[in-house]
């Protein structure tokens, strides 16, 4: 009866073009540090703010790795988050190169609905897909490993759910296909050592710039 009501409270509201939301702790301390940030001003910060993409310094050294490829095979993405990386490699590589990058759209720093990311994400890539031969593929990456038939390719960028075990079944997975590169983000002690630990036992990266690193 509580959630019903809940539910038919918020309908009738949204008739007169409003909307109840509900803070997190961590959106609050971040309201109570500004004095007039409105309602539609914390938004756009947040829309903005490109949490959990890679940095500058990790986009020149992913542009690298992209442009020193001499093999023939496709990039291949896992985790394409909001698309900042996605356009990092694809403007560094050739048109000819295909670049596919593969999410399933299930978590994102804003806590939006996976239909509403899905479509930001479209709609960012969307001249990318148009004229640089990028594929973006909405799907759970392991449906992705079972269905893949590119053959081996050339890099493959590792950016998705960041436990051990998720992350040793990426890399395993690259390697069983020969990649020739195959690199990745958020090697980072405190903040992910899962990813540490994973790619520490494939002999850990033979070179790292922040947190982008490289088997």
């Amino acid at each position: 009866m509580k959630n019903r009501a809940k539910t038919t409270f918020r309908k009738i509201i949204r008739k007169f073009g409003f909307e109840v939301v509900k803070y997190t702790p961590q959106q609050m301390a971040l309201l109570r540090s500004y004095r007039n940030l409105s309602y539609r001003d914390f938004l756009v910060e947040e829309a903005l703010l490109p949490r959990g993409e890679i940095s500058v310094f990790e986009a020149i050294f992913l542009g690298s790795l992209v442009r020193s490829l001499e093999d023939d095979g496709p990039i291949i993405e896992i985790g394409t988050l909001f698309g900042r990386s996605t356009l990092v490699m694809a403007t560094y590589k050739s048109i000819e190169r295909k670049l596919v990058t593969v999410d399933n759209y299930s978590w994102n720093p804003l806590g939006i609905s996976s239909e509403t990311h899905f479509r930001i994400t479209q709609k960012t890539l969307l001249e990318a897909k148009r004229k640089l031969n990028v594929h973006q593929i909405n799907s759970d990456k392991n449906a992705f490993y079972r269905t893949y038939s590119d053959g081996a390719p050339a890099l493959v960028f590792l950016d998705a759910v960041h436990t051990y075990e998720e992350t040793k079944a990426d890399i395993l997975w690259a390697k069983r296909l020969n990649t020739k590169i195959i690199c990745g983000h958020d090697y980072h002690e405190e903040s992910y050592p899962s990813v540490v630990r994973a790619v520490d036992e494939f002999g850990g990266p033979k070179k790292l710039v922040e947190t982008l690193w490289v088997l």
